[in-house]
């Protein structure tokens, strides 16, 4: 469902007033309507906001780090403003020019840790390949890879980006289709509890929770034993 076909749905499963004629278009709504549009919103907001971790939230990056540069913003990254958060283990890390030959994968590292390893007497200003990636405290999240870089390298690896809201009528969830009717559930119990309608948040809650309970199965990594290492 898009946004449009999302409002009309939350219209009619909370049996509102004229929901058996739906709406043309998303846009200009005022009164009851642009309430239902806002909970759809807010709904889907719910939904991205759930986890850190979410498979459809995840995108993948490459860039080259500097010669003695330590620490990355997220815009020198390649990322920006769009995001959330990193996937700690990710990143790989090769030479430039060697078209991933000699690619290897890094290790995260906790910062309290890294900052004590990597940011502390002679590591200050010991220059080499970097074997492990933290993130600084703070916004926004950079990325600081230790040891310093004693040349450029290619560094891959993935991040989650942020919500993003409904704006035009033919927006669509990034999810799978069977799973749209969450953001309709969720929307019911925005609009049960403006109009003190109990029936309403009590369906509403109760199917939320079981859509969403199959949506982390589908949606989130299982743990898988690795491996051998010989």
């Amino acid at each position: 469902m898009n946004y449009l076909q999302l409002i009309n749905r939350t219209r009619v499963e909370c049996g509102v007033s004229g929901a058996s004629t739906p709406l043309t278009t998303a846009q200009g709504l005022t009164g009851e309507a642009a309430r239902i549009a806002a909970w759809v919103n807010t709904a889907w907001n719910d939904i991205q906001t759930a986890r850190e971790d979410w498979q459809w939230m995840r995108l993948p990056v490459e860039f080259n780090l500097v010669t003695q540069q330590q620490v990355y913003t997220p815009a020198q990254a390649g990322v920006g403003a769009t995001l959330a958060n990193w996937k700690r283990d990710s990143f790989r890390c090769s030479s430039v020019g060697q078209n991933y030959q000699d690619e290897q994968l890094m290790n995260w590292m906790d910062y309290n840790v890294f900052r004590n390893l990597y940011q502390y007497g002679r590591m200050r200003t010991t220059y080499a390949r970097p074997v492990v990636v933290s993130i600084v405290p703070g916004v926004p999240k950079n990325l600081a890879f230790g040891a310093i870089p004693d040349q450029p390298y290619v560094i891959t690896g993935e991040y989650y980006y942020l919500p993003i809201e409904f704006a035009l009528d033919a927006d669509t969830p990034a999810f799978p289709d069977r799973f749209h009717m969450a953001i309709v559930y969720r929307a019911m119990m925005y609009y049960a509890g403006f109009e003190a309608a109990s029936e309403v948040y009590q369906r509403g809650e109760l199917e939320f929770k079981r859509l969403m309970n199959r949506l982390n199965i589908d949606q989130i990594t299982t743990p898988v034993s690795g491996p051998p290492l010989a």
